[in-house]
């Protein structure tokens, strides 16, 4: 690779992608919920959240198929472009005053965001070569944890004070702004392939598995990889609850310890994409999910709360942005050529079915139990994660079997 890389056209692309997305899914959890009532304010709320996160379980073998019979950087720049009709759906939702075209264009951004998923990751190696894959990794990753934090303080601060007709032209604006962005997007790509895998959900997931034996520690890091999220997902689903009912919070000072957890990871991701090469992933990655181990216990043997349980949060987030950049760079490193495509799409796949499997984990264990459990259980989840870590032969090989 020739050249200083240039990432800023694929960093914003995914930053206005993500930004999108959270802004949309938040605004309806706010706005929609009185238009219908507030005894379907938890109904709402789940499906909006799902329509983002179900389409990446169903769709990811499509995606990792396009990823490798397609130019990458045209599924891209395809699927930004079908992000404008998708805005002007929502805001036809939003004017309308109907919850089923808002549902309905969440549910297509959902699609959207799934199908070029391995195809915008993929283009990393492909923009800044095998020696600025982290980097490129822990940038794309930054740029997401600030699109999330940024999409929901909009949709908080605009959904009260910005006519239907203003929300739309932000959408668009955003959207808009995505397209041309993502046309400055240059990257060096290995010529598309032909591919003849399944695409069905189930089998696609058993038969990459198997093709993932073939990259040494490959499976390990999908699992590792696929446990942060559930853990993730767990950590967003508990502070809502624990800080407004167990802390006596506010709406807002929970949406504060919510923006210090993100930009916290943002902040790690960061870091970990630029110390890449400088500490070793075998001493960095068991350190940090150490780190995060005893803070869950620590939460669950002390009741802390006020500035102290958000400065806790700031500092988890920032060991779990540190913890997971080098999963996302082994996966990019290991696999060679257009067979990326389809590891990401089992990536994603899996991550997704842990994150679905988080919220059935927090519906049993605070049906059963008082919340702060969640701390150690989340201690218990991580502690056995960072001892599979330390155990899994091959797991930062990039050495085929």
């Amino acid at each position: 690779m020739s050249g200083k890389p240039r990432w800023w056209p694929l960093l914003v692309t995914n930053f206005l992608g993500v930004l999108n997305d959270n802004y949309l899914k938040t605004l309806a959890c706010f706005i929609a919920v009185g238009w219908v009532g507030a005894q379907y304010e938890a109904p709402l709320v789940s499906l909006a959240a799902g329509s983002l996160v179900v389409p990446y379980v169903f769709l990811s073998p499509l995606a990792g198929r396009w990823a490798v019979v397609f130019n990458k950087l045209s599924v891209v720049r395809i699927s930004k472009l079908a992000e404008v009709p998708i805005m002007l759906l929502a805001s036809a939702g939003f004017l309308l005053r109907s919850v089923s075209l808002v549902m309905i264009s969440i549910l297509l951004m959902g699609v959207q965001s799934s199908l070029f998923s391995p195809s915008k990751y993929g283009l990393i190696r492909d923009i800044g070569g095998p020696d600025h894959i982290a980097f490129g990794t822990g940038n794309m990753e930054m740029v997401s944890f600030l699109g999330m934090i940024m999409g929901t303080m909009m949709a908080s601060f605009l959904a009260r004070v910005v006519p239907a007709w203003g929300l739309s032209l932000t959408f668009i604006a955003i959207s808009l702004g995505g397209v041309i962005s993502s046309q400055s997007i240059r990257a060096q790509e290995t010529p598309p392939e032909e591919d003849s895998r399944t695409i069905r959900p189930v089998l696609f997931l058993l038969q990459s598995i198997r093709q993932a034996k073939n990259y040494k520690g490959l499976n390990s890091v999908v699992v590792a990889l696929s446990v942060f999220w559930f853990i993730a997902g767990l950590i967003q689903m508990t502070l809502l609850v624990y800080c407004r009912r167990d802390l006596g919070m506010s709406d807002f000072s929970t949406g504060l310890v919510l923006t210090s957890a993100a930009v916290g990871t943002g902040a790690g991701c960061f870091l970990s994409g630029s110390i890449s090469g400088k500490i070793d992933s075998k001493i960095l990655v068991p350190s940090c999910g150490l780190a995060i181990t005893l803070l869950f216990f620590s939460l669950y043997a002390f009741r802390i709360g006020g500035f102290y349980f958000g400065l806790l949060f700031f500092i988890t987030g920032f060991l779990c942005g540190l913890y997971k950049v080098p999963f996302d760079a082994a996966i990019i490193r290991k696999v060679p050529g257009r067979n990326l495509g389809h590891m990401l799409g089992y990536s994603n796949q899996l991550s997704f079915l842990f994150i679905l499997a988080a919220s059935a984990a927090f519906a049993l264990i605070t049906r059963f139990t008082e919340m702060r459990v969640m701390f150690l259980f989340l201690g218990a989840v991580m502690g056995l994660t960072t001892l599979f870590i330390v155990f899994s032969k091959y797991l930062w090989s990039t050495k085929q079997e």
